[in-house]
């Protein structure tokens, strides 16, 4: 991560609906407004697969997704889908037997690290394990993101959209060091740059 990144970041939310046979693909996405939303066929592709690969191809154009809103499904796989995203995770039901219970597994790609659920498993009880899942596959990130909240409450939210881009780039690079390091010399600089324009006003 550069310096540069800190400040050309760009997010977005994405919005999954459910379209028809008689869209002509599987997957459409398109951009709408601020936001990107996805129509996807469920007799042709699954909602799991809309979002992976809407994720890819907007990660491709350098966007990162920040959230993912479900239109029209489930309020406990809305909720489900929403908070799992809030932490950069796909969401993934399984029927394999090496996963009896829901669990984060993380990939050198942060933005394909997956929560997988096994099939019938209760939505509800699979988001409230979700975090304590987060924790145990991303130790370092998980109390970065603890202190972020922590912050963001002391300060009664007055800086909530700053420490929100902070803990999504930890959340993309994995390093918080890295990225307070990063952050604090950019606030450095903005300082410095603000110091000079105000002397150069001075002697104008």
């Amino acid at each position: 991560m550069t310096d540069q990144s800190l400040t050309h970041l760009r997010i977005a939310s994405l919005h999954l609906r459910q379209g028809g046979a008689s869209q002509d693909m599987a997957i459409r996405l398109h951009h709408d407004g601020d936001a990107f939303t996805v129509t996807y066929d469920p007799d042709r592709a699954s909602l799991e697969a809309a979002v992976s690969l809407a994720r890819v191809r907007l990660s491709i154009d350098g966007i990162t997704v920040s959230e993912v809103i479900l239109e029209g499904h489930a309020p406990d796989l809305t909720a489900l889908h929403y908070a799992a995203s809030k932490l950069l995770l796909n969401v993934e039901t399984t029927s394999g037997r090496l996963i009896t219970e829901p669990v984060v597994k993380s990939r050198e790609d942060p933005n394909q690290a997956v929560y997988f659920v096994p099939e019938g498993w209760d939505l509800a009880d699979a988001r409230a394990r979700l975090p304590a899942s987060f924790a145990a596959a991303r130790p370092k990130v998980a109390r970065a993101l603890d202190q972020i909240e922590q912050a963001n409450k002391s300060t009664g939210g007055e800086i909530s959209r700053a420490l929100e881009f902070v803990a999504l780039l930890i959340l993309e690079t994995g390093d918080p060091d890295s990225v307070y390091a990063k952050v604090l010399r950019l606030l450095h600089q903005v300082s410095a740059d603000t110091t000079a324009a105000q002397a150069l006003g001075e002697t104008a």
